[in-house]
């Protein structure tokens, strides 16, 4: 697999904002009001139990040595490769999938250790978070969009929504982005899907990110689904300029809960 996309530094992070500055204002959308909607099916897992019970390796989702394991009752993110130019990846498939006809969000706490403020290399960079993808019949998904809390080494902590038409090579076509204080260790990210406009938008402890991206004809891109379909969420991490065998990212209490 052939991930080109993840390695931002600040120039290229102003040209990213400059081609969204320059994008159709209409793909973008606030993020619709749940307070009235209820909770018709939720679960939780505290990665107490058996991973592989919830979690599994898809081969829509494949992993470029990197890995998400149940340790101490977290999900541990480990990377090792000889070639750490190249972006090292974990994708994890969560059991169950999300309607595309109704409402519902996914959320997961995240540590970055501070470590990685200041270690691992030149330009080394590290995250983990959550991803919702449209599932392909054969082969790996290419349209996602992922979430993360990361941090650079001498650079600085951030949280991300990229949405990707193509992950397997293509660059985003949209980036979302706020940056974080260096002592920020600890986040909770969530992902919220509103069916009535088809937005996904991402929260870090319950405040939002830039502005939301609709998958349907009046988005950035089309995911060409109807309301008879479903789409993959799950975990996943990475490590880029390094690699990631002590002071791992860890992963916790995963939860999503589907409105009616």
């Amino acid at each position: 697999m052939n991930v080109t996309y993840r390695n931002y530094g600040l120039l290229a992070f102003v040209a990213l904002l400059t081609l969204t500055a320059c994008k159709k204002t209409d793909s973008t959308s606030t993020p619709c009001d749940f307070s009235p909607l209820t909770i018709n099916a939720t679960e939780t897992y505290d990665f107490s139990t058996t991973f592989s019970n919830q979690f599994s390796q898809s081969t829509r989702w494949e992993s470029e040595n990197a890995d998400i394991t149940l340790v101490s009752e977290k999900g541990q993110l480990t990377a090792n490769s000889t070639n750490t130019s190249q972006a090292l990846e974990a994708w994890k498939l969560y059991k169950t999938q999300m309607p595309y006809n109704k409402s519902w969000e996914i959320s997961v706490d995240i540590n970055i250790p501070l470590y990685w403020n200041s270690n691992g290399g030149n330009e080394a960079q590290v995250g983990a978070g959550i991803f919702v993808g449209k599932p392909v019949a054969s082969g790996q998904s290419s349209k996602v969009y992922e979430c993360n809390l990361a941090a650079i080494n001498a650079g600085e902590r951030f949280v991300q929504a990229q949405l990707v038409a193509n992950r397997l090579g293509g660059d985003p076509i949209d980036v979302q982005r706020t940056v974080l204080a260096q002592s920020k260790e600890n986040g909770t990210l969530k992902i919220r899907f509103c069916a009535s406009d088809k937005t996904l938008s991402l929260f870090i402890d319950n405040a939002i990110v830039g502005v939301g991206q609709k998958i349907n004809s009046s988005g950035l891109d089309n995911w060409n689904l109807s309301d008879t379909d479903m789409m993959d969420i799950g975990i996943m991490g990475f490590a880029e300029n390094t690699v990631i065998t002590t002071n791992q990212p860890t992963l916790d209490n995963f939860t999503y809960h589907i409105y009616k």
